[in-house]
């Protein structure tokens, strides 16, 4: 059976203005019934918190909508244009979207079947998107994988999707992907034959 609690120890409030939601939190905090208390107790306890505080935030979020229309109406009366009042509040991100200056990662000339690392990784932490290009001279062809890592070494980095081929004297460029982020990525060189002439450049550019 259920214990009505005692007049002392109810939460019992007149007309309240916005201003004293302070003082009906502390008592409410007050009012609280103790851990041990009987489960219908603390059901009571919250159902009465509920019925209090709802009305009283309703009268608080009221009380600042009137404040904001009287504001309104004075810097109006005082020739000070103003926005209409809205329900929320705007909020405008702006994406510019700028590409930074392409930075030169790798410029050998190629002589040897060998796998060579690009000189750095790229960070890309802030980035939108990065593109990878690649611009060869050599009368040979070479493959051109992907690299990354969450830190900035090609120590343990990892293959980015497949290699892929760069035709002699080709130029290509690689686009990562949103799922391929990384947050340093780099590229490496394979030869499976080596070139005798030209020499071959890597370079990126990022989107901020």
């Amino acid at each position: 059976m259920t214990q009505e609690r005692g007049i002392g120890t109810g939460l019992v409030f007149g007309a309240i203005g916005a201003g004293a939601l302070a003082t009906v939190i502390a008592t409410v905090i007050a009012a609280k019934p103790a851990k041990a208390a009987p489960t219908d107790e603390k059901l009571d306890y919250l159902i009465e918190v509920l019925t209090v505080l709802i009305p009283l935030l309703a009268e608080v979020v009221e009380g600042q909508s009137t404040l904001m229309t009287a504001i309104q109406q004075w810097l109006a009366a005082q020739g000070i244009p103003v926005a209409p009042p809205t329900d929320g509040i705007e909020v405008t991100v702006l994406t510019p979207w700028e590409a930074k200056a392409p930075v030169e990662i790798f410029n050998q000339e190629v002589r040897a079947v060998a796998t060579f690392d690009c000189d750095k990784m790229a960070d890309w932490i802030r980035g939108k998107r990065i593109i990878i290009k690649v611009e060869s001279s050599l009368d040979q062809g070479v493959l051109l994988q992907v690299v990354g890592n969450i830190e900035n070494s090609m120590t343990l980095a990892v293959n980015i999707n497949a290699a892929l081929p760069v035709a002699p004297n080709g130029n290509i460029s690689v686009g990562l992907a949103w799922d391929d982020w990384h947050p340093f990525v780099s590229a490496r060189i394979i030869a499976g034959v080596a070139p005798i002439t030209g020499r071959l450049k890597v370079e990126y550019s990022i989107q901020e």
